[in-house]
């Protein structure tokens, strides 16, 4: 199975050379654990490094992504304009419907698509709404390829909601963040990682004026 570089420094290291291809990646975490910014940072580096990507939003306006990404410095106006970064607002009421039918078209262009975030489908529609769109991603991504992400708010929904969720993804990454000495512990941890072998661990990492950063090996257990 091929492996593709996330580009994150450290990472694709621990990940034994990056995330396995054709898969669809859970990221899951509560507000400020880093989990969107993680999901952001590898788009737009696969972006930088020759791909493309569709981003659908269900909740907050491009605009607004736009200047979140800014602030690592990551600036989409060329991007954009050679339409290798595409926005798809999402904030609809047939939302789902837009979602089934744009995901096989972007991906049938080679497009790695991030949805930001599965928790509106949930909180908005039936959560059978949200695997349906799970599954087109996956029955697409098997056919065209690509790495594609989801975000999932993590405590807002039941827990047998989280975990159904969970079982139709191929890959779930966990982000946790806690005060520790005056700081911001954040840690990010591989659940599950279908078509790779992985060491199950805790993945200490930083979020800089760049992005996101991995911690020295010496600290990850």
């Amino acid at each position: 199975m091929k492996l593709v570089k996330t580009w994150i420094e450290g990472l694709d290291q621990i990940l034994g050379g990056g995330l396995p291809e054709k898969n669809i990646v859970l990221i899951i975490g509560e507000p400020g654990s880093g989990y969107d910014v993680f999901a952001q940072q590898i788009l737009y580096q696969n972006v930088l490094h020759n791909g493309k990507a569709a981003y659908f939003s269900t909740t907050r306006a491009p605009d607004i992504i736009r200047e979140d990404l800014e602030t690592f410095g990551w600036n989409l106006a060329s991007l954009e304009e050679s339409s290798n970064w595409l926005f798809f607002d999402t904030h609809v009421p047939n939302v789902v419907q837009v979602l089934m039918e744009k995901i096989p078209s972007v991906m049938a262009e080679g497009r790695w698509v991030l949805i930001d975030s599965l928790s509106y489908l949930i909180l908005t529609k039936k959560h059978q709404s949200a695997v349906d769109v799970v599954e087109r991603l996956s029955e697409s991504a098997n056919k065209y390829g690509g790495i594609h992400f989801l975000l999932l708010t993590q405590k807002m929904h039941t827990p047998e909601i989280e975990t159904t969720i969970q079982h139709f993804a191929d890959g779930v990454i966990e982000f946790t963040a806690q005060e520790a000495s005056g700081g911001i512990d954040r840690r990010m941890r591989i659940k599950k990682m279908r078509r790779a072998v992985y060491e199950p661990r805790l993945i200490p990492f930083n979020i800089t004026d760049h992005g996101i950063t991995i911690e020295t090996a010496v600290r990850i257990t």
